[in-house]
């Protein structure tokens, strides 16, 4: 998803996310430049790719990413 189709990335803060195969991925804690940290439960976070955001309906995001992928490849140590 290109940048200049959500012209206000820090509306996303708090929202939930879902994974491509409709996981739960959490909720946006941060926006930064290129990335969204997200916040799984009390000890999961995980940073994605502003571009792995397929869309965004007001109240949650799509992801192009599975949950398999988002806990194998993006989860931050």
């Amino acid at each position: 998803m290109s940048s200049d189709v959500i012209p206000n990335w820090d509306v996303m803060i708090h929202k939930n996310a879902r994974t491509s195969d409709g996981g739960d991925a959490g909720n946006v804690i941060e926006v930064e430049e290129n990335t969204l940290t997200l916040e799984r439960g009390p000890t999961a976070e995980f940073v994605i790719p502003k571009s792995a955001v397929e869309g965004f309906d007001g109240s949650e995001l799509s992801l192009t990413i599975s949950l398999k992928e988002l806990n194998n490849q993006y989860r931050k140590k």
